[in-house]
């Protein structure tokens, strides 16, 4: 499977809050930059956004706001079967591919299976990192330049640079 089908089919996987397989959020990470501009060009399902989203232990309203989505617009597009638009699916498809990167980081250092990716990471988006000037990386994740920041520190956190 493709990412970008991988992502528009997590909605149909199962009941929203539900952990979609293990290797969607990998394949988005490991996605090439080409196949995630498809993917954001295309535009991911908002029932898919609204999965990904519930997944993160802070919960969905929560990551609505972090990203800087409209609830109301997301639930609104959902409902319709619609898709989000390339803005909104870029700033999904981030936290999607930072999901995907933990994951790929946890299967590298054998971490225990029973590791719960996405709760260690919602705890760490919402505290103030060092390397982040004291930021909460949650707080910089509705920009692709933050999100690419926050990406590049929790892989130094992987090599040791960062406690």
């Amino acid at each position: 499977m493709t990412a970008a089908r991988a992502v528009r089919t997590t909605a149909r996987k199962g009941p929203v809050g539900s952990l979609p397989p293990l290797d969607s959020y990998l394949q988005v990470f490991r996605a090439t930059p080409v196949e995630r501009i498809k993917m954001i060009k295309d535009g991911v399902q908002a029932t898919a956004a609204k999965r990904i989203l519930s997944d993160l232990a802070f919960g969905q309203a929560a990551a609505f706001h972090a990203l800087k989505l409209s609830a109301a617009t997301v639930n609104r597009k959902a409902a319709e079967g619609k898709t989000l638009s390339p803005d909104e699916s870029e700033r999904v498809l981030g936290m999607a591919k930072l999901i995907g990167q933990l994951q790929s980081m946890i299967q590298e250092s054998a971490t225990p299976s029973d590791f719960d990716a996405t709760a260690w990471l919602s705890r760490w988006l919402q505290e103030p990192v060092p390397a982040l000037g004291g930021v909460r990386p949650v707080d910089l994740m509705d920009t692709m330049e933050g999100q690419t920041l926050v990406a590049n520190t929790l892989e130094k956190v992987q090599s040791g640079a960062y406690a």
